[in-house]
């Protein structure tokens, strides 16, 4: 029943952005080292991969909020290089980082904007 409520709660939060999905965006990230305590910023378009170390990062989907030009949400999928195994295969919403977080010992990624 939590389940259903947090699943509802957050298809709400995401329907605005559905109706201006433009899927030829661009997706600019934020890594953040948590080690070094050094971030970098990055571009992944639709057709690319984004090797990051041993990180292989994609993004299918990048829509902005046609009400506010400051909310964006991304489709991200995370994976290790020596693995076929995905560590984070989401949603990203650049203002509520707290709902669509990826867990990841080293690395922190946030969504930027989309292009």
């Amino acid at each position: 029943m939590i389940l259903k409520i947090v699943l509802i709660n957050i298809l709400c939060l995401i329907y605005p952005f559905i109706a201006t999905a433009i899927n030829d965006r661009v997706t600019v990230i934020k890594i953040i080292d948590k080690v070094s305590g050094k971030s970098y910023i990055h571009e992944i378009s639709k057709v690319e991969l984004l090797k990051f170390r041993n990180l292989i990062i994609s993004s299918s989907q990048c829509i902005a909020d046609k009400d506010n030009a400051n909310n964006f949400a991304a489709f991200i999928s995370l994976k290790k290089n020596s693995q076929n195994k995905y560590i984070f295969k989401g949603w990203l919403l650049s203002n509520n980082v707290s709902l669509s977080q990826v867990s990841h010992a080293v690395y922190n990624v946030k969504l930027l904007k989309c292009l």
